[in-house]
């Protein structure tokens, strides 16, 4: 039979497999409608920084998506009813940070824990983190922390070398901080910094879930005190409220003596820490799957708040050059000559996929472009509605492929419209034009997002 721990590690394992495959099936296939998710629209943390551009403009942060903040919102309902759950058994840089301190122990690595004083002022600090990331998430109206965050690096180690380079300091936290101090003081990255923990952390405060300490029985042998990954001492204490508590069970499952230190809901109901763990990981997949059979779980947005500021922060990898041509409103002859592309390049491949082409340099090519020729820079973008049925007519054959990231040309032939209608009219206009109706291009919108 299977131990708990066992069982834990095979559940953290397993989502660090999953998701460290799938941030490598992103560097190599892209994102997009038709591609892998980036990391930031599988991270609650995401949810979270975006919560307030979505909530005052409808519109996400770039690279966001509505499925970040189904996560967050799923992550903080776990919390309320369980405990940190997420932190204990399923997040994989938590996980990350357990396995290395884990590797050092079998090494001989000598573990530190600091001053009672300094664990306390520093175990602050990440409140500070996470109020600075909202802070200027929310006022500059992009990932502020992305650059700085051990996770999106960790989800690009595939990248290789020149992404290192060109985004040193997350790889720095992760080697530095997550991994390195964490060989010495465990989980030192979750006591002290991360910015999701210091938001669960609040909720924790209020979880139903506890870990409780029988008096009359315990024995004193500070087992639990040393088996805590967080520096928390339970044997002080009747009740955990401790914020950092991640209901990792290490505590309950060390106590020598049965009943003694147990999980408890509301001071009533006992349970293991195996099912602790194992109902906060189903009710996890459970939102998963909720979301996803009512048409909620989206991992693309189709626009975001850069881009309503400038259209070329609309671009990404997974974009064909006729996708970028349509988002910034150039042809793809011209595109091509900004990319310093031969004429005769394929237009209808991914600009990830093609050889030479960095799409983080392209934008700021077209910037350098349009700086240089303020007459040609797009309009600020439109946003199309999610729901393809309120699409009207004064939107263009470019804002609604561009909006959904499908092709224009599939639109038409779906639609039944010729293949050479101006992109840059308006749909009423080209539908009195051709004889046809606006709702043609809703229906095919409908059809193929529900295809692809």
């Amino acid at each position: 039979m299977f131990s708990w721990k066992r069982i834990r590690y095979g559940v953290m394992f397993g989502f660090l497999a999953y998701i460290s495959w799938v941030g490598y099936q992103h560097q190599v296939l892209g994102g997009g409608p038709a591609g892998i998710p980036t990391v930031d629209a599988l991270c609650p943390l995401g949810g979270l920084e975006s919560i307030y551009s979505y909530l005052t403009s409808g519109v996400w942060l770039r690279r966001v998506a509505p499925s970040a903040l189904i996560l967050f919102i799923a992550v903080a309902g776990i919390t309320l009813l369980l405990g940190r759950v997420f932190c204990g058994w399923i997040c994989p840089l938590g996980t990350i940070g357990e396995f290395s301190n884990l590797a050092a122990k079998k090494l001989g690595i000598r573990q530190r824990e600091l001053p009672p004083a300094l664990d306390r002022g520093l175990k602050m600090l990440k409140y500070v983190v996470l109020a600075v990331i909202l802070y200027f998430s929310w006022t500059w109206g992009t990932l502020a922390w992305r650059e700085y965050d051990p996770w999106v690096s960790w989800m690009h180690l595939a990248s290789g070398w020149e992404e290192m380079v060109a985004s040193p300091w997350g790889y720095v936290v992760l080697f530095l901080v997550v991994i390195g101090a964490g060989l010495f003081i465990e989980r030192f990255w979750c006591r002290y910094l991360c910015p999701l923990g210091a938001a669960l952390g609040i909720l924790q405060k209020f979880s139903l879930t506890k870990v409780r300490r029988s008096k009359e029985t315990c024995i004193s042998c500070s087992k639990c005190n040393r088996s805590c990954p967080m520096g928390i001492t339970p044997m002080a204490l009747e009740k955990v409220t401790d914020a950092d508590c991640i209901a990792c069970g290490r505590c309950t499952e060390s106590c020598p003596v049965e009943k003694t230190l147990q999980f408890s809901v509301a001071g009533k109901k006992v349970l293991s820490a195996l099912a602790v763990g194992l109902l906060g990981v189903g009710l996890y997949f459970a939102a998963y799957g909720t979301a996803k059979i009512t048409g909620y779980w989206q991992t693309f947005a189709s626009t975001s708040v850069e881009a309503l500021k400038d259209p070329v922060d609309g671009v990404f990898g997974w974009m064909t050059i006729e996708q970028v041509a349509a988002q910034v409103h150039l042809p793809s002859a011209k595109i091509l000559e900004i990319a310093g592309l031969p004429a005769e390049s394929p237009t209808n491949v991914s600009i990830k996929q093609m050889e030479g082409v960095n799409d983080e340099e392209l934008k700021e090519q077209l910037k350098a472009y349009f700086a240089a020729n303020p007459a040609k820079a797009p309009e600020p973008k439109t946003v199309v509605p999610s729901n393809p049925d309120e699409l009207k007519g004064s939107f263009t054959l470019a804002e609604v492929a561009s909006g959904y990231g499908l092709e224009l040309s599939a639109i038409l032939e779906k639609a039944g419209w010729p293949a050479d209608a101006d992109p840059n009219v308006k749909m009423r206009d080209v539908a009195n034009t051709i004889g046809r109706d606006s709702s043609d291009i809703r229906n095919a919108v409908k059809e193929l997002l529900e295809n692809r």
